[in-house]
Parts: C-alpha cells; sequence; structure tokens
C-alpha cells in the first residue's frame, strides 16, 4: 500500500509539476510576445520611413540633375544605425526574458523561438531590400 501512495505522490507532483511549467511558459511567453512585436512594428515603421524619405530625396536630385549614388551610401549607414537600434532593443527584452527563464528555473529553450525568429525576419527584410533596390520606382514596402 506504501508503494501506491508514494507512487501517486509521485504521479501527482510530476503532473503538478508539469502544469506549473505549462502555465509559467505560457505566462512568460504572453508577456514577452507583445513586446517583441512591438519591436518588429517598430522596425517596420522606421524602415518603411526611411525608404520613404531615401525616395524622396532621390526625386529631388534627380530634378536638379545632381548625382544620386552618394544617396545610396547614405542611406545605406541609416539603414545600419537603426539595424543597430533595433537589435540594442531586441537584445534588452531577450536579456530580460532569458534572466525570468532561469529565475523561475524554466528550460532556457523558451527563449530560442522568438530569437530564432527575429533572426529569420531579418534576413528576410534584408533579402527584400536587396532583391527591390531601384532607383527607378518607389516599390519596397514593409508589413508586420
Amino acid at each position: 500500500m506504501k508503494k501506491y501512495i508514494i507512487l501517486l505522490m509521485m504521479m501527482f507532483f510530476t503532473v503538478g509539476t508539469h502544469s506549473v511549467y505549462s502555465d509559467s511558459a505560457e505566462t512568460l511567453q504572453n508577456k514577452y510576445l507583445p513586446l517583441f512585436e512591438e519591436i518588429e512594428q517598430k522596425a517596420v515603421n522606421e524602415l518603411n520611413f526611411l525608404i520613404d524619405e531615401a525616395y524622396i530625396e532621390y526625386e529631388r536630385k534627380k530634378e536638379k540633375g545632381e548625382l544620386t549614388v552618394p544617396i545610396l551610401f547614405a542611406y545605406i549607414e541609416k539603414g545600419k544605425q537603426l539595424e543597430e537600434e533595433i537589435d540594442k532593443d531586441f537584445q534588452t527584452i531577450l536579456a530580460h526574458m532569458k534572466r525570468e527563464i532561469t529565475e523561475k528555473g524554466l528550460p532556457e529553450t523558451l527563449a530560442a523561438p522568438f530569437e530564432k525568429q527575429y533572426l529569420k525576419s531579418k534576413r528576410k527584410n534584408k533579402l527584400h531590400i536587396l532583391k527591390n533596390i531601384t532607383l527607378e520606382g518607389h516599390t519596397i514596402s514593409f508589413e508586420r
């Protein structure tokens, strides 16, 4: 009889722990997902603004007969600065999330999907820009 009581207690503890783990993981994901989405939206908005600004400047210079190539280099630099700013924002939130994961004793792998998605999104957007760079039309825009 003692064996069954111990077995039942172990099952309850294991199921209870799993339930707490699942709830904590879900709560953590629900807490941080909106923050990551906010960063993504900020990046999209600022990138679209940068593209609009570059195109307007290009059109002005083109109308005046001025060289337009330097615009490309200037906006590449602005794009790098934007990327660094967004990376910093993302890494700050990711660090908070990882710290909270550690404090709650949850698996560190919970943060991996967020990091993976961020890197995937960055690669996709860079490819989108490279495929669509044209100074003959204003066709690049990003959506979240």
